[in-house]
């Protein structure tokens, strides 16, 4: 194994790594990102591609008027609603960062080429239209490949981060199974998540849940966290590991979900904790998104991630029989459905969902499929504190010399993903101020703010504890 030498080493190639590095290398900087997985991109790669804007081109066109204030009031809703069931530590300023940044971040993706398709609607959680779809999720693998070898980044995949190197307080390095990588300016933690680790998630959730599927990638195994932690970094929020009926929300998009009765239950694209209570009331608590073929074949992908093989016939009443619902339920829940896809109603009259298919096409043509809903988890929130430039802090509030962190690994704003579109934004729009900052030697010291810690968490942890009360 040999060694290497960059001004910045980037451990973890999703968005915000990509981001990062990108940033990093136009100002200048030498850069090494090292990912585990065969390609980039991460689990934005696979996701259904949300993201969350304020303020940013297709509102302007759409005549949409946003603000970081109406954003901020929107995070801090979710964050009042999710203190209820968590114990939780969020960081206004940080958040109020990405806001403001944020539009800026979709001209960055737009001019590395990504395109979108529209709005998606979600009144509960966004109550201004932010929230977007971007056209092909494969664009985080290819446009950031394209434009990172552009730069003069040096890509290493298949290659795992194990320890950070330290000199005094410093980070300077990190070991992984190709070689030692020194780094001159610093090291970004942007490995992802800790759901693929059971033995981790078992310190911070009961035993019989640790085990449960998740969303992302077999590496999100919280290689970042673990290696901060070693050398003093303050992990919060780690113990908000929310439950998720596993689907991705663009097979939503065209499905509905049916219970033993053959019947609609709820809103399949309303919030996410509403979907698991609505699934924990149904008989024996089974129920089954069901979809057509057009579907199939055009999402064959996102189905394959599904826990369970999807039953198949070639009509509805062969299907009601396969997954064991009623089958004239199951035929008037599908007629009532295209219904309401074929009307020009802005919500179905059932239960006020607003997520439609685009185009608006029912669920019409054979064969006939239906997944089965099962609970797992969603994105971790667990991460670090980290200060307005990204440097992680210790666990007495002072920043780490050396060491930064974005996406997954950051703990302050990811309690926000409720509402949606928010992880890959927040990623993007942090590994782009991390990258800029460390290659420019901008990182500013930590006399008054400095820190999204000790006093600013500490008095938000107070107001969350009077909300409670």
């Amino acid at each position: 194994m040999t060694s290497a030498t960059a001004d910045l080493i980037v451990i973890g190639g999703g968005p915000g790594g990509c981001a990062a590095a990108l940033e990093a290398a136009r100002a200048g900087a030498s850069v090494i990102l090292v990912e585990a997985d065969s390609v980039i991109g991460g689990n934005a790669a696979r996701s259904t591609g949300y993201v969350a804007f304020q303020d940013f081109a297709m509102q302007v066109a759409a005549g949409i008027d946003d603000s970081v204030d109406k954003f901020m009031a929107d995070m801090e809703a979710e964050i009042e609603l999710q203190s209820e069931r968590y114990g939780l530590i969020f960081d206004p300023d940080l958040a109020r960062l990405f806001a403001q940044e944020s539009s800026a971040t979709y001209g960055f993706l737009e001019e590395l080429g990504f395109r979108f398709n529209r709005f998606l609607h979600r009144p509960k959680q966004h109550t201004t239209d932010r929230m977007v779809d971007v056209e092909n999720t494969k664009m985080f693998t290819d446009l950031f490949a394209t434009a990172l070898v552009g730069a003069g980044v040096d890509i290493r995949l298949n290659t795992r981060a194990g320890r950070l190197i330290t000199d005094g307080d410093a980070v300077v390095g990190v070991v992984t199974d190709g070689g030692d990588l020194m780094a001159e300016k610093g090291i970004v933690l942007a490995s992802g998540g800790y759901q693929a680790n059971p033995e981790l998630r078992a310190r911070y959730q009961p035993a019989e849940r640790a085990a449960t599927p998740y969303l992302g990638t077999s590496h999100d195994r919280g290689d970042g966290h673990l290696m901060g932690q070693a050398v003093g970094g303050d992990l919060i929020n780690m113990t908000m590991i929310p439950p998720l009926i596993m689907v991705a929300s663009a097979l939503v998009e065209e499905s509905i979900a049916v219970n033993a009765l053959g019947v609609r239950f709820h809103d399949e694209a309303g919030p996410y904790d509403d979907r698991v209570r609505a699934l924990g009331n149904q008989p024996d608590k089974l129920a089954w998104y069901v979809f057509d073929d057009s579907v199939a074949r055009r999402k064959g992908q996102l189905i394959d991630q599904m826990p369970f093989d999807a039953a198949t016939a070639p009509t509805l009443e062969g299907l009601a029989g396969i997954i064991g619902c009623a089958a004239d339920g199951l035929v008037g829940a599908i007629g009532d459905w295209n219904e309401s896809v074929g009307s020009a109603a802005s919500a179905d009259p059932l239960f006020g969902r607003v997520i439609f298919p685009d185009p608006r096409v029912g669920i019409v043509e054979p064969p006939f499929h239906a997944s089965r809903m099962v609970v797992g988890i969603n994105f971790p929130a667990g991460g670090f504190r980290i200060t307005l430039d990204t440097q992680v802090i210790n666990v007495f509030g002072e920043p780490i010399p050396g060491l930064f962190a974005v996406g997954d690994c950051v703990g302050g704003i990811s309690p926000t993903i409720g509402l949606g579109g928010m992880k890959i934004s927040a990623a993007l729009t942090l590994g782009r101020i991390a990258g800029r900052v460390i290659a420019t030697d901008q990182v500013r010291p930590v006399a008054g703010r400095g820190v999204a810690g000790a006093a600013t968490l500490a008095a938000n942890a107070m107001k969350i504890a009077v909300v409670d009360d």
